[in-house]
């Protein structure tokens, strides 16, 4: 606390200052000591000198989410760089691999077939191709060319 020589003297409405004198009571302070303790929160608030007195409970909440947030946010950013390149070079493997077979198996299967194929394969992505492996026209007809287009041509079992 800092050394009180200095005489201020303000003028106020009666209602003020009799709320001053209580809230001085209930403090367990005299009124100038009260008025000297308020005045220096109210400069620590200006001044800024103790950062979180000076904001009210929803300020330093919002302060402290928007810190967490900023925090979060380059966090995941670090994350994302580091990951996303990895993924990336995951999937242009795969794809080439992709490519490969698309390109080795053109010749054993008609056109038809590989539609068919394709197709299917666009039916079922992200199901497990064991349990749900029938297509619609392999149920009502097992001689479709959905089941022959696994089937290299002239290989049929």
């Amino acid at each position: 606390m800092t050394e009180r020589d200095t005489l201020l003297q303000i003028y106020t409405s009666e209602e003020n200052k009799e709320l001053f004198d209580q809230l001085a009571d209930a403090a367990g302070t005299s009124t100038s000591e009260y008025g000297h303790e308020v005045i220096e929160e109210y400069v620590e608030w200006e001044t800024g000198e103790s950062q979180y007195q000076r904001y009210s409970t929803n300020t330093k909440i919002e302060v402290l989410l928007e810190e967490a947030k900023r925090e979060v946010t380059e966090l995941l950013e670090e994350f994302e760089s580091g990951t996303m390149e990895e993924v990336k070079t995951v999937q242009k493997v795969r794809t080439a691999y992709t490519i490969a077979i698309w390109k080795l198996i053109q010749d054993d299967y008609s056109a038809e077939q590989r539609r068919l194929a394709l197709k299917f394969a666009g039916e079922h992505v992200g199901r497990d191709p064991d349990t749900e492996s029938q297509t619609p026209d392999e149920e009502g007809n097992p001689e479709s060319d959905a089941s022959t287009a696994a089937e290299p041509a002239g290989e049929s079992v």
